[in-house]
């Protein structure tokens, strides 16, 4: 399997296959949110609402690990669930 890199498309999130953009996208102030699907969603909320984030094996081995800085600082808490909750919302309209 050849994997080739695309450009982004005016800095927009995209799909890494066919280079579409994505629908579950929302700006913040902190930084762009997006999701491939409703379960890449459900995964971003739960880790929002989680009281308890536990440290895995060192390195980059989970999603969580790869997150932007922006969604693992504890002052954005809020505002994650926020807008993961009003996506899955909106995806539960669209789907």
């Amino acid at each position: 399997m050849t994997v080739t890199v695309r450009p982004l498309r005016d800095a927009q999130p995209s799909d890494p296959h066919f280079g579409l953009p994505l629908r579950l996208v929302e700006s913040t102030r902190a930084g762009v949110l997006w999701a491939y699907n409703g379960d890449h969603l459900q995964a971003l909320h739960d880790y929002a609402v989680a009281t308890l984030r536990e440290h895995g094996p060192v390195g980059n081995s989970s999603m969580f690990s790869r997150l932007p800085h922006w969604m693992k600082l504890a002052r954005n808490r809020v505002l994650l669930q926020k807008v993961t909750a009003r996506l899955i919302a909106k995806a539960g309209k669209a789907g």
